[in-house]
């Protein structure tokens, strides 16, 4: 797909088949990812791919807890991509969220998604990431996977759609000139 097109009608997908991405495809998407752009050139951010169901549920659980449901946010997909960025330390030693990391973790996450539709996967962004890594066992997690002094930037859910995505409408006066 060209990459114009892609940009103009890329959906975010909340409705998956179950069948898990290809390694062909999440290589793709996961390339495509560590090319997006990053302040100073730093890349300092690291993507968590998970794709055991009993995690994807754990996960799905922590994220639900925080919106105060028990849905699941992550709309079954079968792989759930955690996009997370360092943390600056201040000078007093508390954590300073330094913005530059997020904005590249956000960027990551807006590569994916691209390149996930643009060879027919569905994504979605999902939100409240940070507040999930900052409980107790998502600081558990962190810590297995050697990630202390990192922040949750967003989760980027994978799968196939099953089905297309509705046109979108784009709101009028977005765009101003000065």
């Amino acid at each position: 797909m060209e990459a114009i097109e892609a940009l103009k009608t890329r959906r975010s997908c909340r409705t998956y088949t179950g069948q898990q991405i290809s390694e062909e495809d999440l290589n793709t998407i996961l390339e495509c990812a560590l090319n997006a752009p990053s302040g100073s050139n730093k890349q300092s951010t690291k993507i968590v791919v998970v794709q055991e169901p009993e995690k994807i549920k754990l996960l799905s659980d922590l994220n639900a807890a925080i919106m105060g449901t028990k849905g699941d946010p992550f709309y079954g997909a079968p792989t759930v991509c955690l996009i997370v960025a360092p943390v600056d330390p201040g000078y007093d030693g508390t954590p300073k969220y330094d913005l530059n990391p997020v904005k590249d973790g956000s960027l990551v996450i807006g590569a994916m998604q691209t390149a996930a539709f643009a060879i027919g996967a569905g994504s979605c962004w999902i939100n409240r990431c940070k507040e999930m890594l900052e409980l107790p066992e998502g600081q558990a997690i962190m810590k297995e996977l050697g990630l202390e002094g990192y922040q949750g930037v967003g989760c980027c859910i994978l799968g196939y759609p099953a089905k297309a995505p509705a046109p979108k409408k784009i709101k009028e006066g977005r765009i101003m000139r000065y």
